[in-house]
C-alpha cells in the first residue's frame, strides 16, 4: 500500500469513526426523543457525503467488495419498501388479515381506493428512514481494511468507557445526575435513555476492548516502526484490558438490567475467546483470565445479597419476576399476530395493533410502546415474509462468519467481536427491543460489517462472494 493510498483510507476511517461517535452519543434516545435522532440523521448525511467526496487513489468510491453485503442490504430494505407499494382494492382487500381494515375504511367510503400493505404508511416510512444510518455503519465497517476496522473497535471501546464514566457520575449524584433524556430509569445509563440499552452497549464495549487489545497482547502492534515483543508490554496490555473489563462489568451491574446482567457470563466467555490466542504465550498465566471471568459474576452476586440497602442490593431486588408485565403483553401481541397473519400490520405498526388487542383485564394507564420481544414484533409487523427475511439474513451472516474465520486468520479477534456484538443483541431481543435504539442498531451494523468486509489487498485478486 502506497503512502497516498494509506492517507485515503485514513480519511475514510476518520469519517467512519466520527459517525460511530455520533451514533453512540446521540442515538440512544429512541422515538420519544426525536431531537437527538435528528442530530444523528444529519450526522449520517454529512458523513455519507464526506465518504463520497473522498475517492480512492484510482478515483473510485470506497465500498464493500462482497455481494453478501448488498444481499443483506436488499433483504433489510425489502420489507418496508414492499409494504409501502400501493395496491389496487381488488388485491389488498382479498388478502388475509385485511378484513377489519377494509370494514373500517368502508365506514368513511375509502374501501375502493388503492392502499399499501402496511396499515400505517407514515410509521413504516419513518422506520425505513431509521434503518439507513445503521446500514451506513454496516457499509463503512465492511468497506474499510483491517487497520480501519480495528480503529472502529477502538472507537467503540473509548466511547463505551466515556459512557461508563458518565454513568458513574449519574449514580453518585442520584436522580439529579447528568442524564441526557427525561425518559430515564434513573440508574446508570450513560448516553442511553434506558437501562437495557445501556447494558447492551457496555457488553458490546467489553468485546470491542478485547478485539482492540488482542494484537497488543500478542506483541503484534508496531510502535515507531518496531514491534514491542516484550512480555512486560504484553502484561501491561493485559492489565489494562482487565481493568477495562472490570469497570464495564460493574457499569453493567449498576444499570440494573436483568437480561444485561444475565448475559454477563456469556460475554466474559466471549472476551476470553477473543484474546485466548494472544494469551498462549503467557504460559500458565493464560488461565487466569478465564477463571477470573467465571468467578467474577457469582462473587459480585454473593456480595450483593446481604446488602439490601446498597446499590448492588437494589440491583438484586430487581430479579423478582412476579410483577413482570411482559407476559401479558406477549399474550396480547400473539393474539394480534394471529389476527393479522400472514402479512402483518406493517413495519412500525406494532403499537396501534397492540392497543387494539389489549385485554380489558390487563388495561393500564401506560400505553404499550413495544412488544418487548423483537421476534414477536417482527411477526406482528412483517408477518411470514418478515420472518423468512430474518432467517435469510441470519444465514448469510453465519456463512460470512465462517468465511471470515477461514480466510482472514489475522482478523479473527475482529470477527469474534462482530459475532459477539450480534449475539448480545439477538439474545436480548427475546425480552426487549434493543434494535429500536439507533445507537445499538449502528453498533450491530458495525459488527455485521466486520463479518462481511473483504481486505483491500485481495479486492482485485479474489472474486466476490
Amino acid at each position: 500500500m502506497t503512502l497516498r493510498e494509506g492517507r485515503g483510507l485514513a480519511r475514510h476511517t476518520v469519517t467512519a469513526m466520527l459517525f460511530l461517535a455520533c451514533a453512540v452519543v446521540f442515538g440512544g434516545g429512541g422515538s420519544p426523543n426525536p431531537a437527538t435522532e435528528i442530530i444523528l440523521q444529519l450526522a449520517f448525511v454529512a458523513c455519507a457525503l464526506g465518504w463520497l467526496w473522498l475517492p480512492t487513489p484510482d478515483g473510485r468510491i470506497l465500498m464493500p467488495r462482497s455481494r453478501r453485503f448488498w444481499w443483506i442490504c436488499a433483504l433489510v430494505l425489502a420489507l418496508p419498501l414492499l409494504q409501502l407499494v400501493p395496491l389496487p382494492p381488488a388485491i389488498w382487500t382479498a388478502l388475509s388479515g385485511n378484513e377489519d381494515r377494509a370494514a373500517a375504511l368502508a365506514l368513511v367510503g375509502r374501501e375502493n381506493r388503492w392502499q399499501p400493505l402496511t396499515h400505517s404508511p407514515a410509521r413504516t416510512l419513518a422506520s425505513l428512514l431509521a434503518i439507513v444510518p445503521a446500514l451506513f455503519a454496516f457499509f463503512t465497517s465492511a468497506a474499510l481494511d483491517a487497520k480501519g476496522r480495528r480503529a472502529l473497535a477502538a472507537t467503540i471501546a473509548a466511547l463505551v468507557l466515556a459512557a461508563a464514566l458518565l454513568g458513574a457520575v449519574q449514580v453518585s449524584m442520584g436522580p439529579d445526575g447528568p442524564y441526557l433524556y427525561a425518559q430515564n430509569n434513573r440508574t446508570l445509563t450513560g448516553f442511553q435513555a434506558n437501562r437495557n440499552a445501556a447494558a447492551d452497549v457496555f457488553l458490546i464495549g467489553m468485546a470491542a476492548g478485547a478485539a482492540f487489545a488482542a494484537p497488543w497482547l500478542a506483541g503484534g502492534v508496531e510502535r515507531n516502526g518496531r514491534r514491542p515483543g516484550l512480555l512486560a508490554d504484553r502484561r501491561a496490555a493485559a492489565v489494562a484490558l482487565a481493568g477495562f473489563v472490570v469497570l464495564l462489568l460493574f457499569a453493567t451491574l449498576f444499570t440494573a438490567s436483568r437480561t444485561g446482567i444475565a448475559l454477563l457470563p456469556l460475554v466474559l466467555i466471549g472476551v476470553c475467546a477473543i484474546v485466548w490466542p494472544a494469551l498462549r504465550e503467557f504460559g500458565r498465566w493464560r488461565w487466569v483470565p478465564p477463571f477470573a471471568a467465571l468467578a467474577a459474576v457469582p462473587a459480585i452476586a454473593l456480595a450483593a445479597l446481604p446488602g439490601g440497602n446498597t446499590a448492588l442490593g437494589t440491583v438484586a431486588e430487581r430479579f423478582v419476576f412476579a410483577d413482570d408485565a411482559r407476559r401479558e403483553l406477549w399474550r396480547d401481541a400473539w393474539f394480534a399476530v394471529q389476527h393479522n397473519w400472514p402479512l402483518g400490520v406493517g413495519v412500525g405498526g406494532a403499537q396501534p395493533a397492540l392497543l387494539a388487542a389489549e385485554r380489558l383485564e390487563v388495561l393500564q394507564p401506560l400505553v404499550p410502546n413495544r412488544v418487548h420481544n423483537d421476534y414477536v414484533e417482527l411477526a406482528l409487523e412483517g408477518g411470514l415474509p418478515g420472518l423468512l427475511l430474518l432467517v435469510a439474513i441470519a444465514g448469510i451472516l453465519a456463512y460470512s462468519l465462517w468465511r471470515s474465520w477461514r480466510d482472514r486468520p489475522d482478523e479473527r479477534s475482529l470477527t469474534s467481536f462482530g459475532a459477539v456484538a450480534i449475539l448480545i443483541v439477538a439474545l436480548h431481543s427475546f425480552v426487549d427491543y434493543p434494535l429500536r435504539s439507533m445507537a445499538l442498531a449502528c453498533l450491530v451494523g458495525t459488527g455485521a460489517g466486520l463479518l462481511i468486509g473483504t481486505p483491500l489487498r485481495l479486492a482485485h485478486n479474489e472474486p466476490s462472494a
